[in-house]
């Protein structure tokens, strides 16, 4: 067991987890490098959010260690590990009678000082509006929005937060499929500019082919395979995980690959 080095954000050592001695998770080990956008992959049922839950520290691993920048996980206060990492879930709050711009200032919490200058907490604020083409809701109140609306609100917050790794659980659920692409372009350049990194739970394999840098693929609580989406997204792998056949299309001009589903399951 050993710490991470170099650009490595974040690194799971043999992790396992259990609930009440039922095994969810079982000898999952990967790490992340600073920029990667990272896909988590696998049937319903296969651990992905209690993997999101565990990397946040919301959830105690039965065995293994979670080293995030080259320190011990467990070793941070929560404020501090609120700096360098924030979570979206897939299930919006509800229950908040919050503007927009309140819900998303929130996210400067853990930022808090006593002489932070306003000015640039507003600028913070305002990017990561615009990250998610929030502007127009900045005034509404959270309550009113619809589900999409809401999920682009929290995402919203997360990046106001100005953490340097983003776990993400489902964060297209709720979004058309504009919306759909816009927030992940704006992921995947916040990576490429080496602002942030994304560890995103992601359901939708052409997604995954068009986003993700790495994959993770997860099936019954155990990693089937870790690596670069070509490598682990294979039609026989897609098979095995989730029962279905799938057709694999190669954009002869963008060198993009798609995944059809055959009718039927195996």
């Amino acid at each position: 067991m050993s710490a991470t080095e170099g650009n490595t954000v974040l690194q799971v050592d043999n992790l396992s987890f259990a609930y009440e001695k039922a095994l969810v998770l079982k000898n999952i080990a990967f790490s992340v490098r600073r920029g990667d956008f990272m896909a988590l992959i696998g049937p319903n049922g296969s651990g992905k959010t209690t993997l999101l839950k565990t990397i946040l520290g919301a959830l105690v691993p039965s065995e293994g260690e979670i080293w995030l920048d080259g320190k011990a996980l467990s070793s941070y206060p929560p404020k501090e590990r609120a700096k360098k990492m924030a979570y979206v879930s897939q299930q919006p709050l509800a229950g908040f009678p919050l503007t927009v711009r309140e819900m998303v200032s929130l996210g400067r919490y853990p930022h808090e000082e006593r002489f932070h200058p306003e000015a640039e907490e507003g600028r913070v604020v305002e990017e990561a509006l615009r990250l998610t083409d929030a502007q127009p809701l900045s005034g509404r109140k959270f309550t009113a929005l619809s589900g999409g609306e809401k999920q682009k609100v929290l995402i919203a917050r997360a990046l106001a937060q100005t953490p340097y790794l983003l776990l993400l659980d489902e964060p297209t659920v709720h979004l058309d499929l504009y919306f759909q692409v816009q927030i992940l372009n704006s992921l995947k350049t916040l990576c490429s500019e080496g602002k942030s990194t994304v560890v995103a739970v992601l359901h939708d394999l052409n997604l995954v082919s068009l986003f993700a840098d790495k994959v993770l693929l997860l099936k019954s609580g155990e990693p089937v395979a870790f690596g670069k989406v070509d490598e682990v997204m294979s039609v026989e792998r897609t098979r095995d995980a989730f029962g279905v056949e799938v057709t694999v299309i190669k954009d002869s001009q963008t060198g993009s690959v798609y995944y059809l589903p055959r009718p039927g399951v195996r």
